[in-house]
């Protein structure tokens, strides 16, 4: 019996034969995995380029819309500018017409000579012969209690009544300036309240506490250095206005505009709180 050598082909042939359906299988599970990663891998791509497009999308409607605010900004930057200058604008014509108003109410053919009424003044002010001084002291004096005296505030009228047109006048306070000194001075409608306390009809500027303050509710602390000593009191009957001018360098100290008169007259008034200082009417010279 001869002896055969051994081959492969005897178990090669039938076990390829029946692997070539697993081959089929496995190529395509290869295929499909490959095309299912490549495709994860183009999905992932795209999203993560469509990500990358909005979030430049989203910087660069932030970038736009923070233009846009800065340029708003700016915009209402300049416009508070421009309000603010209109405002300064506004402020120095005020100040240009109230100065207007004062310096044509300082003409010579305006200037009153004002004379005191002892007959108005508080029996504590004393009154000078030539009716141009007053200063207060402590005693009352006997003096008749007549309808005209001031009874109740240190009070006393000019006995000029000023009407239609302008008028101005010049004050002096003489005398030191202390601590408890107050004195106040402008002009009062000629029915101003005599008996008790005055209420209303006074338009005037106030020395108390080192300070200036217009006869105002509230009131209104000018803050000025230095005190006037010289004051020119300015009234435009015509058109309301009442101010206060520091006569040493004509800078104005306070004006009341729109004032109501009701038709009456007007008198110079002034009042002394203390008798440190007494106020003087003077001749003034421009």
């Amino acid at each position: 019996m001869e002896i055969q050598p051994f081959s492969w082909s005897l178990f090669s042939a039938p076990f390829f034969i029946n692997a070539q359906p697993l081959i089929v299988v496995l190529v395509l599970v290869l295929v499909l995995l490959v095309v299912s990663i490549g495709l994860g891998v183009y999905l992932f791509r795209k999203q993560v380029t469509q990500r990358r497009e909005l979030v430049k999308k989203d910087a660069e409607q932030a970038e736009q819309l923070e233009e846009k605010v800065e340029m708003l900004a700016a915009k209402t930057t300049e416009l508070d500018e421009k309000d603010a200058k209109l405002v300064e604008q506004a402020a120095e014509l005020g100040r240009q017409a109230a100065e207007l108003a004062w310096r044509r109410c300082l003409l010579p053919q305006n200037r009153v000579k004002v004379t005191l009424d002892p007959r108005t003044a508080h029996p504590r002010l004393v009154v000078s012969q030539d009716n141009r001084r007053v200063r207060q002291q402590r005693k009352r004096q006997m003096v008749p209690d007549t309808e005209e005296r001031f009874d109740s505030w240190c009070c006393v009228l000019g006995c000029e009544e000023l009407g239609e047109g302008r008028h101005w006048w010049e004050i002096e306070v003489e005398g030191e300036l202390k601590s408890d000194s107050q004195w106040a001075l402008g002009i009062a409608r000629k029915s101003v309240q005599r008996k008790g306390k005055t209420k209303g009809g006074i338009w005037a500027v106030r020395y108390n506490d080192g300070n200036l303050i217009p006869l105002t509710f509230p009131t209104i602390p000018l803050f000025l250095s230095p005190v006037a000593m010289r004051i020119w009191v300015c009234l435009d009957f015509t058109q309301g206005q009442v101010s206060f001018i520091n006569a040493d360098n004509g800078v104005e100290i306070y004006s009341f505009t729109a004032a109501s008169f009701n038709g009456e007259s007007i008198r110079p008034w002034f009042w002394l709180g203390s008798s440190s200082i007494q106020l003087c009417l003077r001749n003034s010279t421009l």
